[in-house]
């Protein structure tokens, strides 16, 4: 289960540099779909940078999801390789997928977006939008993510465990 937890703690790390670095590369509108409402109406004329640096964001996020792809491919393998069983196969997979969970909610959506206000600088015009105060501003998103974890996760283990 440590090797679990640090497959996800890498990834987690490279979501967050990802983001960092691709965010003011990217269209706008990519980005601001995972910010508060007000701030994507305040933010909605955005000019969005040359298509070159578009791409560049582009490549990243193709990195970080092959990086997630090969994080889960290697836990699916390795539980096989380790004869584990359907049950504890998923229970990494849960693992994976909250420890990803709780990084992107504290790390991502409270200390970045909401403490340090990363996007702000980005999106400069939405400096006096209500949104940067709302803690909560994605709760629903991130409750049904967190109800759906565990089925994706059996799910996925199933989809393994027929390549035993």
């Amino acid at each position: 289960m440590i090797k679990t937890i640090f497959i996800a703690l890498i990834l987690c790390v490279i979501e967050l540099l990802v983001i960092v670095i691709a965010s003011p590369m990217a269209k706008s509108s990519v980005v601001l779909r995972f910010l508060p409402e007000d701030v994507r109406e305040a933010a909605k004329d955005h000019t969005d940078p040359p298509k070159y640096k578009q791409i560049i964001a582009h490549c990243l996020l193709a990195f970080f999801l092959i990086s997630m792809l090969a994080g889960i491919i290697y836990i699916g393998m390795d539980s096989i390789r380790n004869d584990v069983g359907y049950l504890h196969l998923a229970l990494r997979f849960i693992v994976l997928l909250y420890v990803m969970k709780i990084f992107d909610i504290i790390v991502q959506d409270q200390w970045l977006v909401m403490t340090v206000g990363y996007f702000k600088k980005i999106f400069p015009e939405t400096e006096e939008c209500e949104g940067w105060k709302d803690r909560g501003f994605n709760n629903k998103k991130q409750i049904v993510r967190i109800i759906l974890y565990p089925f994706l996760s059996l799910l996925t283990a199933g989809i393994f465990m027929l390549f035993r």
